[in-house]
């Protein structure tokens, strides 16, 4: 039914569309993370813990994924890449979301969300600043402008 109101042409329709329902879904799912950590934080739950919960589930709902579909491309474990591994679990989970719960419980849910959709202008500012950005061509001018202005407000 649905490709006779389209003129049979509903499948490229989706898959042109499923991009922009997948970032609307990922801010439903942002929002209702916001909502649930707060609802933890009134309650007195500790923000370490809180991080600990957070990473025990995704653990749980990413291992068996992990395990089955890249169960032939896992690189060879080196101990160059154990410390890696290991540095980065600690810097991202441990500094970085505590700090992110001790700001989201001095304030409130909505100024945490509006902080964290201005990640990807600050990385970009970054970029220019240490000439990581690749350099622009006169005809992706606009699209580099566009990201300058645009892309920490949506």
């Amino acid at each position: 039914m649905a490709d006779q109101m389209f003129g049979g042409s509903f499948g490229p329709f989706l898959n042109k569309v499923k991009p922009y329902l997948a970032m609307v879904s990922l801010q439903f799912g942002y929002a209702g993370m916001y909502i649930v950590t707060m609802m933890c934080f009134k309650r007195g739950m500790s923000h370490w813990i809180l991080v600990v919960y957070r990473h025990a589930f995704a653990t749980l709902a990413v291992a068996p994924f992990a395990i089955v579909l890249e169960r032939k491309i896992r690189p060879k474990m080196t101990l160059r890449v154990f410390i890696k591994i290991l540095a980065l679990g600690f810097l991202e989970p441990v500094i970085d979301q505590n700090l992110y719960y001790v700001g989201l419980k001095s304030t409130t849910a909505t100024y945490a969300s509006a902080f964290v959709n201005l990640l990807p202008a600050v990385t970009f500012i970054l970029a220019v600043i240490f000439r990581k950005e690749i350099e622009t061509h006169e005809h992706n001018f606009f699209l580099f402008l566009f990201n300058i202005i645009f892309s920490g407000s949506l």
